[in-house]
């Protein structure tokens, strides 16, 4: 009787002990080298090791948000190692994306070859269609479509063209200038455009001045036909009058 007493005792221990390692989790972990069933049977075909999840996988673990591999307040999904990335959220339960002390980039892949079809830089720049973004913070290799883009920024808007002391370039001036450039005086050329692009807003800014100094030349002419009409109507009335 006391046989069989103290066996059961030492089983009902070793199970006890087994079940405070389960729940015993450290930075290090319980680990295993087989493969892991969560809600689901065992399948004979799944030959890699890991997890297999049938169903919701909830974070109960914590740790600091844009902090790597240390333990704190925040549910976090990261990969072991002092150099890795994390999936954190924050106090307000934004999923955060978050490279490791690396400065790694983080890369969108897509396709039924997989390729990355987006980065975000670890200097925070962003690439759509490219991994090169070199100093833009956007970098796009393709099409962009919008309803609508504004383009802020500090430069002079040309309303100085309406100044009494603006000095207006005469048409004949202008003449020299495009004969000699072939292009407007203040507008890039084709040979800059084909290498360094254009900036949307200054050109905008650019092509509002010409169209303003063409204004003023439009009403200059305007004032010279006048003129010239009251002359051509003065002369006919005194020949009329013969």
């Amino acid at each position: 009787m006391k046989f069989f007493v103290l066996t059961g005792l030492c089983a009902f221990t070793a199970v006890v002990s087994h079940g405070q390692t389960l729940q015993d989790v450290t930075n290090a972990g319980n680990y295993t080298t087989k493969n892991v069933w969560i809600g689901m049977a065992p399948d004979a075909s799944v030959t890699e090791n890991g997890l297999n999840l049938s169903g919701k996988l909830k974070l109960i673990s914590y740790s600091t948000a844009y902090t790597t591999g240390t333990d704190a307040n925040q549910p976090t999904i990261y990969r072991s190692g002092t150099r890795a990335g994390t999936y954190p959220f924050d106090n307000y339960d934004n999923l955060i994306f978050q490279t490791g002390v690396q400065n790694r980039d983080i890369l969108f892949v897509t396709g039924a070859t997989p390729s990355p079809k987006m980065v975000v830089t670890g200097a925070g720049n962003v690439g759509i269609g490219t991994l090169t973004t070199g100093t833009s913070k956007l970098a796009v290799e393709g099409t962009i479509a919008a309803r609508r883009i504004k383009v802020t920024q500090s430069a002079t808007w040309p309303d100085f063209v309406f100044e009494p002391e603006y000095k207006l370039p005469s048409l004949a001036e202008l003449e020299a200038y495009i004969k000699a450039n072939k292009h407007l005086p203040d507008v890039p050329s084709a040979v800059e455009v084909a290498k360094d692009g254009q900036d949307v807003g200054e050109m905008n800014r650019i092509l509002l001045q010409k169209i303003e100094e063409l204004t003023l030349h439009l009403i200059e002419q305007e004032k010279k036909i006048a003129a010239q009409q009251e002359q051509i109507n003065e002369l006919i009335g005194k020949r009329n009058k013969k």
